[in-house]
């Protein structure tokens, strides 16, 4: 990548961010969590430990992001301004990493950086009003770490990226099978125990701190009912309308959902479609561009993003910043020209923000323009990952990077 290159890609994105801080409708923060960051982040400093003198829902590594918004001050402005700024530096990262990432593989760098750039104009302010670009940097470095051999940095950082939030972690089956089906064992091995060292360091740091309260952390978020947005509630409220058992709207564990006789078969359903999707996907990062040829880093990228997509798709909670996990495999699908792709993935961010914040109570309240633009979102969230399925066990040609080198 050429410097120029580069600092225009800064600039384009620090132009999109300050259009999400000051530019409706990409400013609209009626619906922000920097409330409860800020919370979390004033007790931190004050010197009370997550799980041990505050109760924390979050992965360990998500704390010190918080406190470490509050460290100019923890009135909401100042708190608010800080986190911001913070927020913006894996941004850089992500814009940055998918432009490595593309020239890695065979794409078009520079559509990869303007796509990355200019993704806030699609998120909206969540995207700076929620700590996901954190993980979803750690995400694209520890890709562009495994392609370039870095293969234990690659699965560490992953480790680090799930125990900041959990959805890294989908990406270690299709990169061991990845590395399997190029003969790369060792490698798979190092990889596997630099994952698990890294998660157990992290995970013994907690439980060292307060081992029931980190315990009562996981127990919550398995404990979580469906939630409004997910492709679970979609269900069940088809369910409804058919005649079916009402789904009771009800709020716990700091977000909207649904309560119904059958939301754990149909969320078990959900869950058995994502430990299925995932399977495929890995076994599509294990086929070469031609018989009888190793699998390429393309390979490897599109299964693990979409493994990611997936996760969000699937899951029985699907709030808003999800989407911000699909910014790197839209900006990737750009340099691939994968247009399908790309205009999939963009249509599920531009109906996120329509729906988000604005409408996210008419939502809560069943209205039925909300109710339809969700299911709508959700069907063609489903689509992308069916799409990146597709491009994997499809036609070879689709993976081909003779067709769309970088320059």
């Amino acid at each position: 990548m050429t410097v120029r290159a580069m600092l225009l890609a800064a600039a384009g994105l620090a132009a999109a961010w300050l259009a999400t801080l000051w530019l409706d409708p990409f400013a609209d923060e009626r619906i922000t969590d920097v409330l409860v960051y800020l919370r979390y982040g004033d007790l931190f400093l004050a010197g009370e430990l997550p799980y041990r003198d505050v109760p924390f829902e979050y992965p360990p590594l998500a704390a010190p992001l918080m406190a470490l918004g509050g460290v100019a001050g923890t009135d909401y402005e100042t708190y608010r301004a800080i986190f911001a700024a913070i927020t913006l530096v894996p941004a850089l990262v992500v814009v940055l990493g998918c432009g490595a990432l593309a020239r890695a593989t065979g794409g078009d760098y520079r559509l990869a950086l303007a796509a990355a750039a200019l993704a806030p104009l699609l998120t909206g302010a969540m995207i700076r009003t929620h700590f996901d670009l954190a993980p979803v940097a750690l995400t694209v470095l520890a890709l562009l770490a495994i392609v370039r051999g870095r293969v234990t940095w690659g699965f560490a950082l992953l480790a680090l990226g799930a125990m900041t939030k959990a959805f890294p972690l989908v990406v270690a089956p299709v990169a061991l099978a990845w590395l399997l089906a190029r003969g790369e064992r060792r490698y798979a091995l190092h990889g596997m125990l630099a994952l698990l060292g890294t998660l157990a360091v992290v995970a013994a740091a907690a439980l060292a701190i307060s081992p029931s309260g980190f315990a009562d952390a996981v127990r919550y978020q398995v404990d979580r009912p469906v939630q409004v947005e997910s492709a679970p509630a979609v269900v069940l409220r088809a369910v409804e309308a058919l005649g079916g058992a009402d789904a009771r709207a009800v709020h716990s564990h700091g977000s909207d959902g649904l309560d119904h006789p059958a939301d754990g078969l149909v969320s078990g359903l959900f869950m058995a479609l994502l430990a299925a999707t995932i399977a495929l996907l890995a076994f599509g990062a294990t086929r070469g561009e031609r018989p009888g040829t190793p699998p390429g880093p393309r390979s490897l990228v599109l299964a693990s993003l979409g493994a990611v997509i997936a996760t969000a798709a699937f899951a029985s909670v699907l709030s808003p910043q999800f989407l911000i996990w699909t910014v790197p495999l839209l900006a990737l699908a750009c340099a691939w020209r994968m247009r399908a792709l790309a205009a999939t993935l963009s249509a599920a961010l531009v109906l996120t923000q329509i729906e988000f914040p604005s409408r996210y109570f008419d939502l809560v309240d069943r209205e039925p323009f909300p109710v339809e633009l969700v299911a709508v979102r959700d069907l063609v969230l489903i689509a992308a990952v069916g799409l990146v399925v597709l491009a994997l066990l499809g036609p070879r040609r689709q993976l081909s990077t003779a067709a769309a080198r970088s320059t």
